[in-house]
């Protein structure tokens, strides 16, 4: 890895004044050394010299398979336990197929890569940057008569928004709150064993129906024999995948037998079954759940745009800094039960509690620990090693900030959703936010928190201080290269010169935008806004990387090591492990981020990670 030399020199700085040493809790573990993950959307798009019809595009569910086939000769992998068209890998990460199983037919769809958990932000960018190749090279290779591109973006021309979120391992709540959240999640276990007892009859029913929908039709093409007899192993209340001897197309079959009209009906009637669980689950991550993480870090990610943003260009010409930010409707919700767009996304817990009721009620145990999974959806997908970096380096540290209770100094955001938005719609950087410290602007803000961080980090030992000073340094040089750029001629930039250019993606992209001119049609900056993201030699930020090398901050060695295993100090290293001894043998294994299952039937053993 790239080190920056000057992060060496950061402790005792004698700008910072005295302060107070806050009362604080006895590390454990060095600083910004967290479990933490990030998980991208790919967007798959057709370069084609001529122009295709809708109809003539491959269908979404077809390129998925074909890129994932793709994957399995890059390197070893393994079914997913919870869901049969999640594959994970030898190198820890996984892969799955973001859409709608009506829509699995129509072109479009995404793949989702997400990075093994890791404890270092300087390794978790060497295995984003790993999987970002793992994909360009996957569609490159996939079996296709169509020329297959990839973009690691946040919105696409028509202004679907996807992307990025972040994952962090963080304390869900202490003292008062952690017994509260614990009561909320053995009344949430109870309403989900209520709710597998409702629902199960009604699956069994619309299966049934299904299967006899199918028969009638297929025995009026065919002698065809109506199935008799469907062979389930195991029961509803175990870690286990059920062997069923129908195969993921003829299950996709049965459904799309039943008339429109009645699966409408079975589909709500399970929201309908499901939605005191939402309303009790809305009630914990809105008011129980992470409090002192959403109050102190929502600040420091409605301004983290102006250094992490993406950019995006809508489809009115107007230039944003972030898509995700100006889709964002609210601070904490499930992020898919109504399409929301939080900010802090509970989305696994809905999970949790709603689809993996019906493979597992003893998994819910997990949810009891202290320890919870934080998963930030408020997070652009960057092609910038240093915006990357920062974006979950910085998130990072300032946990540790919190958990620390060093929260004096860090500023709270008023109006919440209204002030994301116009931060996000600003690339001038000049509009001013209300906070618990007066109207700020994103930077100013951004000045705040790395001030803070400062001086916690001055304050850490240096035995303890990890990765912190290099995160420091390089959040700093981003913050400074934003101000230059706010006070500088934006007309004569040079990519050779400018500090910004390369490092902070929405400057860049601006940057590239305005090369054209100011007659340049909507269609032509777009075509910018999305090839940006593009992930292959003809990528527009692929080709200024060979004039700005410099800004690489990932050895390619270093790439290469977390493409086929992850680190050795992480618990992905064990399940990576087992993928590589157990994949293509004679033993079944299924993989989830937990634990694995090996063997069949009552010879299953679990192997928790």
């Amino acid at each position: 890895m790239k080190r920056d030399s000057s992060a060496d020199d950061f402790f005792g700085d004698p700008s910072l004044p005295p302060r107070r040493l806050p009362l604080r809790r006895r590390r454990s573990s060095p600083l910004v050394s967290r479990l933490m993950g990030l998980e991208t959307e790919y967007a798959t798009i057709v370069i084609d010299p001529q122009s295709l019809e809708h109809q003539d595009l491959p269908a979404s569910i077809f390129v998925y398979e074909q890129i994932c086939e793709a994957i399995r000769r890059d390197q070893p992998t393994v079914k997913g336990l919870f869901d049969t068209e999640q594959m994970f890998l030898a190198s820890g990460g996984a892969v799955s197929f973001e859409s709608h199983p009506l829509m699995h037919d129509e072109p479009g769809g995404l793949i989702e890569l997400a990075t093994p958990e890791v404890r270092s932000p300087e390794e978790l960018l060497a295995c984003q940057r790993s999987i970002d190749q793992l994909v360009a090279d996957a569609t490159t290779d996939s079996e296709t008569s169509f020329d297959l591109r990839v973009l690691k973006n946040s919105s696409d021309a028509l202004g679907h928004v996807y992307g990025c979120q972040e994952n962090y391992e963080a304390e869900v709540a202490r003292g008062f709150w952690l017994f509260l959240y614990r009561i909320m999640m053995a009344l949430l276990w109870c309403m989900q064993v209520i709710s597998l007892a409702t629902s199960l009859p009604l699956l069994w029913c619309m299966l049934t129906i299904g299967f006899v929908m199918k028969w009638r039709k297929e025995k009026r093409t065919s002698s065809t024999p109506l199935p008799t007899e469907i062979e389930v192993e195991g029961s509803w209340d175990d870690d286990e995948p059920h062997d069923v001897p129908i195969g993921r197309h003829d299950i996709e079959a049965t459904f799309a037998s039943v008339p429109s009209w009645l699966t409408n009906g079975f589909v709500g009637s399970l929201r309908l079954i499901h939605f005191p669980t939402v309303l009790v689950l809305r009630f914990v991550a809105r008011h129980v759940a992470f409090r002192s993480q959403r109050k102190y870090l929502t600040a420091m990610l409605a301004s983290r745009v102006a250094i992490c943003g993406a950019g995006n260009l809508d489809y009115e010409g107007r230039f944003r800094l972030s898509a995700k930010a100006m889709a964002i409707d609210a601070v904490a919700d499930m992020g898919g039960f109504r399409g929301e767009k939080p900010v802090f996304v509970f989305g696994h817990w809905l999970s949790q509690f709603c689809a993996k009721s019906f493979l597992s009620l003893s998994s819910t145990r997990q949810m009891f620990s202290r320890r919870q999974r934080l998963q930030i959806g408020l997070s652009d997908s960057n092609m910038s090693d240093q915006a990357e970096y920062v974006k979950f380096a910085s998130v990072s540290l300032l946990l540790d900030m919190i958990e620390a209770g060093d929260v004096a100094d860090l500023p709270v955001l008023r109006q919440t959703v209204s002030s994301i938005h116009r931060i996000a719609s600003d690339w001038n950087l000049i509009y001013r936010v209300p906070t618990s410290r007066g109207e700020l602007s994103a930077l100013e803000i951004q000045r705040i928190y790395l001030t803070a961080a400062k001086r916690f980090v001055s304050e850490t030992p240096a035995t303890w201080a990890g990765e912190s000073p290099t995160v420091i340094q390089r959040w700093e040089s981003l913050i400074e290269a934003a101000t230059v750029f706010r006070h500088s001629n934006q007309k004569q930039r040079n990519p050779e010169s400018d500090e910004a250019i390369g490092r902070i993606d929405w400057v860049t992209k601006h940057w590239m935008i305005s090369e054209l001119g100011p007659d340049a049609q909507w269609s032509d900056k777009k075509k910018v806004d999305l090839r940006y993201h593009e992930l292959s030699p003809d990528g527009y930020y692929s080709q200024l990387l060979h004039v700005r090398p410099e800004v690489i901050l990932v050895d390619q060695e270093q790439v290469n090591l977390r493409r086929r295993c992850p680190p050795a100090a992480s618990p992905a290293a064990m399940r990576g492990w087992m993928i590589r001894e157990f994949a293509g043998s004679e033993e079944i294994i299924h993989a989830e981020w937990t634990h694995a299952l090996i063997g069949r039937g009552r010879n299953r053993k679990r192997v928790t990670f």
